[in-house]
């Protein structure tokens, strides 16, 4: 009996030791070369943003809607990333403004994203509190923006105004024909070469300008204006400008600077002491200039990117493009940016401006978006010195908001076309005799 439990004892211990081995051994880490398994957990992805099936809406005065292959591509791919759809609301160019403010004022925007000339929404809709500033919905500091949004899309300290191409485009328009007949210089070679001044301009404008058909009255002539439109940007020309803002939005009657006042009297000699100018049947049609361009008794026209595109159907000869000279008082040459710059902005009531900011930032290609600009180009520029001329342009732009006090604009449109013009007043009579009417004028705006 006490053998079998002396055995009993010894078996029981064994159990027990190997037992406690066992379990040392499972306790051990696992090395590299063991075969496990990772554990799989099966889960729906989380977007970042979800907007819900919510429709974001852009709108303009033409169908934005996207009809290349890649643009196709990027919508579907943003509405699905944000699960959302996206549509484009056409409203006429004349009813944007009013369907805009009816729509906001009603609390009920009629689109997350709109997009307006610039000087129809700043700083009108800013200070009528009918936009809402972006900068906390954007990064303005990336280099994909256009360098010139800071300019034109910003008021009173604020960033409203955003946009992912800005081409503006602006300059003078040569007849390459009647250059060759006339024997008169070549602007782009004078650019080029840094030469491309008020001076050489009137001097070309003074040999071009003369009697065709010997009836001893002009029917030659060195330049057209459209609607009498030069004047600013010759101001802009000569390291002036016609107002100044500031920070807080106070606007500031600048015409009274010296620069400014020699720009106006060059404006003012082309047409009375020069006598360069064509004569201007109305200058509410702005269709005019490019009209009398296109027929080939003129040397130069100072138009818009758009106009270049018109001439290639309209005009037989064949033209060129340039900066518009640079006046005295001006280091380089610049491009007049004035109410032609399109901005986008977002509706006060916006219901889902952040989210709707990261959708326009996938839709839209970004850095100026050459592709597009290259394609847009080559539809009415030939040689590879005008391309190249106005891939420059795109850096240098000069904004002028005075065409977003229309109060004034539409003051100093009068003045100058009735005092300058007609009645020859000298520039600087004619700033000191306006400069309080013009600043008050300014000042009943907002």
């Amino acid at each position: 009996m006490k053998n079998i439990t002396i055995k009993m004892l010894l078996l029981v211990l064994s159990v027990l030791l190997l037992a406690a081995f066992f379990t040392g051994c499972t306790k051990k880490p696992a090395s590299a070369e063991e075969n496990t398994e990772p554990q799989v957990v099966f889960s729906t992805p989380r977007r970042e943003i979800d907007l819900n099936g919510y429709t974001v809406k852009i709108a303009q005065w033409w169908d934005g809607s996207p009809k290349d292959r890649m643009s196709i591509e990027r919508h579907r791919a943003a509405e699905e990333k944000f699960n959302c759809k996206i549509e484009y609301v056409t409203i006429a160019w004349d009813q944007i403004v009013s369907k805009f403010t009816s729509s906001v004022l009603s609390g009920e925007p009629i689109a997350d994203i709109i997009l307006f000339e610039m000087t129809k929404a700043l700083p009108v809709f800013a200070e009528s509190d009918l936009i809402i500033p972006v900068d906390d919905y954007f990064n303005f500091n990336h280099p994909k923006w256009p360098s010139i949004i800071k300019q034109t899309g910003r008021y009173a300290g604020k960033q409203y105004g955003f946009t992912n191409a800005s081409w503006n485009i602006s300059g003078i328009y040569y007849n390459k024909v009647l250059f060759d007949r006339l024997g008169l210089p070549d602007p782009y070679v004078l650019q080029e070469n840094g030469e491309w001044t008020w001076e050489k301009f009137l001097e070309i404008a003074q040999k071009a300008t003369g009697d065709e058909d010997g009836d001893g009255q002009n029917d030659r002539w060195g330049l057209v204006i459209q609607g009498h439109n030069l004047y600013a940007a010759l101001v802009l020309s000569n390291n002036a400008n016609i107002i100044n803002i500031d920070d807080y939005g106070k606007a500031t009657f600048a015409l009274d600077d010296p620069n400014a006042i020699e720009a106006l009297q060059f404006f003012g000699d082309l047409h009375n002491k020069y006598k360069v100018v064509a004569p201007v049947m109305d200058s509410t049609d702005w269709y005019e200039a490019p009209r009398e361009f296109s027929k080939g008794n003129v040397a130069m026209f100072f138009g818009q990117g758009w106009d270049g595109q018109d001439l290639k159907t309209a005009m037989k000869d064949d033209f060129g493009f340039v900066f518009l000279p640079k006046g005295p008082k001006a280091s380089d040459y610049i491009v007049p940016v004035q109410q032609e710059c399109k901005i986008y902005v977002m509706p006060k009531y916006a219901k889902h401006p952040k989210e709707v900011a990261k959708v326009f930032e996938e839709i839209f290609p970004f850095y100026n978006d050459m592709v597009g600009f290259e394609y847009w180009i080559a539809e009415f520029l030939d040689s590879t010195e005008e391309k190249a001329t106005v891939r420059k342009m795109l850096e240098k732009g000069k904004v002028s908001m005075h065409q977003g006090y229309p109060t004034f604009d539409n003051l100093l449109f009068k003045k100058v076309t009735g005092e300058i013009i007609d009645k020859n007043v000298p520039a600087e009579i004619f700033i000191k005799d306006f400069k309080d009417e013009a600043q008050r004028a300014i000042d009943s705006e907002y």
